[in-house]
């Protein structure tokens, strides 16, 4: 379970007297498994499910990310430990205050939803954390404990903004009986209702192809879109039965990758929202960083981008006088911070097209500036 190894940042720094030698290359960050670790030392406790059969190759995508921002960006005052868990939120909840009582000045993680929901139970954090997910109730949070992640429920509020450009008045959401679906869905008409005279309503997806029909009949002319609260594969099954006509949304759940013509062509159309990771290889934030075979899926390369974009905020908060100042281009987003506690990454726009994942030329500019 307490599996403490150490990360070295690539630069040589001097902390409280003593001189540290940093590693040049990323397999050097680790020290050996049996190698001495002296409590009170004050360092970063990276808080990963290394150990989780469900969570540990998502954790592990993570910590690379973490590791390739280190070899980049700006240099910190401590070393790193990777506090490596189950995701046991006991397990967790242990770790954390194991990390503490070893000298941990700052915290980045856990990853899961129960696990940050274990820490925020603390009421009262002595470190600042950083977690890479969120929880479901956010009222009454420790002060110093800080929400960062890849929600797909900010995901699906940041669609309905996108979708607020159409010009268009009600807005047709399909979704199915899956706990992620009906969180976009939640989502979604939250903010789309937000705005007066904005309606909405809720048609189920089936896979039965006679009940499938009656998606045809959603004509085009009328004063209305769709947001489909769907992944890839559901979206692709239903996207022929819509009106080619009629404008149509979704979020990265979408997106696979750009290599898919057969399957992507079958998008067309479909607005959405990603990470320059994937969709702007160009972005002077996404240029600065290596990027690796390991990560295979989008999924993964999108877990990748959290890593380095968690190291990057996490010298925000280290050197910021106030997290309202803390705003930056991200290769997850445009990153904010949002009160009380919530770090907000903002998304680019794109479009199918031919195939191909094209960005959308907003008129008022990114997402993040239409605030």
């Amino acid at each position: 379970m307490q599996c403490f190894l150490s990360l070295a940042l690539v630069i040589i720094f001097t902390l409280y007297g003593s001189s540290l030698a940093i590693a040049t290359h990323p397999e050097e960050y680790f020290e050996p498994e049996n190698a001495f670790k002296p409590s009170g030392v004050p360092h970063i406790a990276l808080l990963l499910p290394l150990e989780s059969p469900s969570f540990g190759a998502a954790a592990n995508t993570v910590k690379e990310g973490f590791v390739t921002a280190t070899t980049r960006d700006r240099p910190l005052p401590f070393i790193i430990r990777l506090y490596s868990t189950t995701d046991d939120p006991l397990d967790i909840f242990v770790a954390y205050h194991q990390a503490l009582d070893a000298g941990a000045v700052f915290v980045v993680g856990p990853l899961t939803r129960d696990g940050v929901s274990a820490i925020a139970s603390s009421k009262i954090l002595a470190v600042p954390t950083l977690t890479l997910s969120t929880v479901e109730n956010q009222i009454s949070l420790p002060s110093k404990l800080y929400l960062f992640g890849l929600q797909m429920e900010t995901e699906a509020s940041q669609t309905a903004k996108l979708a607020l450009t159409s010009g268009k008045n009600h807005a047709i959401i399909i979704g199915d009986d899956s706990s992620l679906s009906r969180r976009l869905q939640t989502a979604f008409t939250e903010r789309w209702q937000n705005e007066n005279g904005k309606t909405a309503e809720l048609l189920r997806y089936t896979e039965d192809p006679v009940k499938l029909q009656q998606f045809r009949n959603l004509a085009a002319g009328a004063d209305h879109l769709i947001f489909l609260a769907l992944d890839a594969t559901r979206s692709r099954a239903l996207r022929s039965y819509l009106d080619p006509d009629v404008p149509v949304y979704a979020t990265s759940q979408i997106f696979i990758d750009n290599d898919n013509f057969l399957f992507n062509n079958d998008l067309n159309g479909i607005r959405f929202v990603d990470m320059p990771w994937l969709l702007q290889p160009d972005h002077p934030a996404v240029t600065a960083y290596r990027r690796t075979d390991k990560a295979g899926s989008a999924d993964m390369k999108r877990l990748y981008a959290l890593g380095i974009d968690a190291f990057r905020l996490m010298t925000h908060l280290l050197q910021s006088r106030s997290v309202r100042e803390i705003s930056f281009d991200g290769v997850t987003g445009y990153i904010r911070f949002a009160p009380p506690n919530q770090f907000i990454r903002e998304p680019i726009a794109a479009q199918f097209v031919n195939g191909k994942a094209q960005l959308i030329n907003l008129p008022e500019g990114p997402i993040h500036e239409r605030q």
